[in-house]
């Protein structure tokens, strides 16, 4: 129990800061009070900016794979609560259930925490005062978050899984052992599982190495030079599936 209440302080004291500080910066950005209901807002653009290096940029909701599927609409409401829109391709059906369940757990945390939850029992009106209009406004539009139901995470994992990277693993590759091979396995693998050349068309690769790219870069990653991205790219086009 004690633990438990020492991860929750941790969690607010952080959060605190995190939303006084971005909200400093808004301030002194537009010189002028902060609307209401611009809490959220603000929150959102903060966990985003802070993720810009460790995520790739996000996609559009129709961009997503079935996006009328209930799957499609359920990761659109929830994912970018927090974050850019994830598409199911960024892991693998393996990588995914873990991955989801840890971002299951953080909102649920922040939806404990709003109304009548942690904040509730601390006080969120008191808070929102003693922090400050702006940065009263980020901390409780943080507390906004929503959690999904239990079955609406299983129509979230499973989409997720359907629609996920197709993976394969090195030695089960076309031509292992030639450059390109061992240059797509070595350049793909440091952002997530490595992709089955087959998920694409010879002529949908190019394009889809340029996007990875260019996910390097905001990633921070290691950047192929033209030489191995021309190799990588013939490599895909000669093992890629033939009908569209």
């Amino acid at each position: 129990m004690k633990t438990k209440v020492v991860v929750w302080l941790g969690f607010i004291l952080t959060a605190i800061g995190l939303a006084g500080l971005f909200a400093a910066t808004a301030q002194q950005r537009t010189n002028a009070p902060a609307a209401a209901g611009d809490g959220q807002n603000s929150m959102q653009q903060m966990m985003r900016a802070m993720m810009s290096g460790v995520v790739p940029p996000g996609v559009k909701p129709n961009d997503l794979p079935a996006p009328a599927s209930a799957g499609a609409k359920l990761v659109a409401r929830y994912c970018v609560q927090c974050h850019n829109l994830p598409s199911p391709l960024m892991h693998s059906a393996a990588e995914w259930p873990g991955i989801a369940e840890r971002m299951f757990q953080r909102m649920t945390m922040c939806s404990r925490m709003s109304g009548t939850g942690m904040m509730g029992k601390m006080g969120g009106v008191g808070m929102k005062g003693m922090m400050g209009g702006t940065s009263g406004n980020a901390m409780m539009g943080m507390m906004n978050v929503k959690a999904p139901s239990a079955k609406e995470q299983e129509i979230i994992v499973a989409y997720l899984k359907e629609h996920s990277l197709k993976s394969i693993q090195p030695g089960a590759l076309p031509s292992p052992r030639t450059k390109g091979a061992i240059l797509f396995a070595a350049t793909c693998a440091q952002c997530h599982a490595l992709p089955d050349p087959r998920q694409h068309t010879a002529q949908q690769w190019p394009q889809v190495v340029a996007r990875m790219r260019q996910n390097m870069v905001t990633m921070g990653k290691t950047i192929p030079n033209a030489e191995t991205l021309r190799a990588i790219t013939e490599f895909l086009q000669d093992a890629a599936r033939t009908k569209p």
